[in-house]
């Protein structure tokens, strides 16, 4: 016996042979220049007389796509030899226009029973008799530039393979390959295809063109690939020896690193605690050194701790974000047919999640003596989420601008105003009550009512030193996966392999909560009690190393800071998403490290039970 359920809209769809198939277009995007356009906004391209456009999710939008329906006619298991799609006369502007998307290398994504049309690659050592050697990378070019002509040919004419399989009386698209070419024809007819020798067709001119517009649709059973295994050929790019070589090299680092915590712990500490009594503690306490004067001034409120405290909140709340999306992504809920699944899950889950934000930020917020809990709520709600909206609406201006599908609409901006307004501020209200409510942290020993001085540092405890130092591990246990999510964000590659993630995430965690550990350790042996911040810039270093690699990838894979390729827009785009990207990254780090710390420092306190 067993039971099965559909998630909604990723069920498979049979079409009867006859069937109209529907094909969507979407939206034009670079590896190159990180600045999609929806793909009637082409001043060049086709556009019918009535445009349909499907309800698209919160997620499909942010990420620029912008669905609409098209003239092409698709018929189940009817081959079509040639059709004309129209003749477009193109002003000198749209002409170089063109010449532009072309030269930038853009790709045009078209969409056909949720698959995306993808150009086909073979396997070394493949030939086209294999076609389980079949790769795909979605999207197709959009023409073909020659950089040593400088001449740019755009291609007006498509041959489409879509690939099915037979179930029962119905069929299933598995596959959907989009061969472009470049013909130059006037006509209004059909070109001949058989001729190889035909002109391609130049653009990028100052000058009037007239361009036709043809398409080719041939059906191909394919049995070597069924409905549930068909985005595998999307999926096959990344060598999977290059995840499990960063695992292991991440596991050395993690293996030195507790050693490293277990001598602090069981040789150090230990030795301390036992070389003084209770007495003794205090009868010499001025002939003592290192972390044990601190006694009396390493539980002292942190500075500006009506400000720590909503911070800490928020990260936990992105955290918990994090962790819920990758699960969802584990059990295969957030699959690549899912579009725009992965950030409208993540928003989602960031709201549900205030409450857990409210609640962690009150709880601080009343251990170091707080009294006013529905402020310290409030400031936990705006404190993250303002900041980044601020910054999203400013490059939204540059976007609306530049006429890109990346900026958002008003009506999502309104949107998403709404949601915080009447989900993320009363859920962040009422778990900020709750936490505050709650007993505070009972401390192990009581602070001194005069602190104690902060001596001079040593060079590398200096902030500058101390950060960039316990930023170096955590940053090598995941640099090679960063380069695979950079990849897949920037160079709209499928990121899917959710188990590797969630491996190198609790590594991750560990090395920081342990690099946490000690750089703080080492700080209070030097005399600094005020922890409290060190503690959160520790765990939240690697995010510096985060940037820089975003930067060199910026560089080295991608070409939007040529000025002859693209703008200012597109490498204000990049480096404001980045350093986004980075802050909240850094916001989970910093508060894994600081609660590590934190629970530290109360347990080797506790051990010599001071009072």
């Amino acid at each position: 016996m067993a039971d099965a359920f559909y998630i909604p809209s990723m069920g498979p769809q049979s079409f009867k042979p006859g069937e109209r198939v529907p094909l969507n277009v979407n939206r034009v995007f670079s590896e190159h220049v990180p600045l999609p356009f929806a793909y009637y906004d082409l001043p060049f391209v086709c556009k019918p007389q009535d445009i349909r456009r499907p309800w698209l999710n919160i997620g499909e939008v942010l990420r620029g796509d912008r669905i609409a329906s098209s003239d092409y006619e698709l018929t189940m298991g009817q081959d079509t030899e040639c059709r004309v799609l129209c003749t477009k006369t193109l002003t000198p502007a749209a002409n170089e226009e063109a010449g532009r998307f072309v030269e930038q290398d853009y790709l045009v994504e078209w969409i056909v029973d949720k698959l995306p049309g993808a150009t086909v690659f073979l396997k070394h050592g493949a030939d086209n008799s294999q076609t389980k050697q079949k790769e795909y990378e979605p999207g197709f070019k959009i023409g073909s530039y020659g950089k040593v002509s400088g001449r740019a040919y755009l291609n007006n004419h498509v041959t489409m393979h879509v690939l099915y399989e037979k179930r029962g009386e119905g069929r299933r698209i598995v596959g959907f390959e989009v061969y472009p070419r470049s013909i130059k024809n006037t006509s209004g007819n059909c070109p001949n295809l058989k001729d190889k020798s035909i002109e391609p067709l130049l653009v990028g001119e100052s000058k009037e063109a007239k361009v036709t517009y043809s398409y080719s649709v041939h059906w191909v059973e394919d049995t070597s690939v069924r409905w549930t295994h068909r985005w595998d050929r999307y999926l096959t790019a990344t060598d999977q020896q290059v995840h499990w070589y960063a695992i292991l090299n991440s596991v050395v680092i993690i293996l030195l690193l507790s050693g490293v915590v277990a001598i602090i712990l069981m040789r150090m500490l230990n030795r301390d605690v036992s070389m003084y009594t209770e007495e003794e503690f205090r009868d010499d306490i001025e002939e003592t050194s290192g972390w044990k004067l601190l006694h009396g001034d390493v539980f002292r409120a942190p500075n500006y701790g009506g400000l720590l405290a909503p911070l800490l909140g928020t990260t936990v709340q992105v955290m918990y974000t994090f962790i819920v999306t990758i699960l969802l992504g584990i059990l295969g809920i957030l699959s690549p047919s899912y579009r725009g699944g992965l950030l409208t899950t993540g928003i989602v889950v960031f709201l549900l999640m205030g409450s857990a934000s409210g609640y962690y930020s009150g709880h601080l917020y009343r251990t170091w003596g707080g009294t006013n809990w529905l402020k310290n709520a409030v400031m936990t709600a705006i404190l993250v989420p303002a900041p980044i909206i601020g910054a999203q609406l400013v490059l939204n201006m540059f976007l609306w601008y530049q006429a890109s599908s990346a900026a958002m609409p008003f009506s999502t901006i309104v949107l998403l105003f709404v949601l915080w307004l009447f989900i993320k501020l009363p859920l962040t209200l009422l778990g900020g009550w709750y936490g505050f409510k709650r007993q505070p942290y009972s401390e192990p020993v009581r602070t001194n009512a005069i602190p104690r001085p902060i001596p001079p540092q040593p060079g590398y405890m200096k902030p500058v030193p101390s950060i960039l130092l316990a930023g170096a591990l955590p940053f090598a246990v995941i640099f090679i996966e960063l380069f695979l999510v950079l990849k897949s964000i920037w160079q709209d590659s499928f990121y899917y392999e959710y188990g590797y993630t969630i491996i190198v995430g609790l590594i991750l965690s560990l090395t920081v909560c342990e690099t946490t550990v000690i750089m703080v350790w080492l700080s209070l042996n030097c005399g600094h009690h005020r922890w409290w911040w060190r503690a959160f810039a520790y765990g939240a270093s690697s995010s510096v190393y985060i940037f820089a690699y975003s930067v060199f990838f910026y560089f080295t894979r991608l070409r939007a800071g040529m000025p002859d390729v693209a703008g200012f827009v597109p490498t204000l785009t990049f480096f404001v998403h980045s350093l986004l990207i980075s802050a909240a990254y850094a916001l989970c780090t910093g508060s894994m490290g600081f609660f590590a710390a934190y629970f530290f420092v109360r347990r080797i306190y506790r051990m010599v039970k001071l009072s």
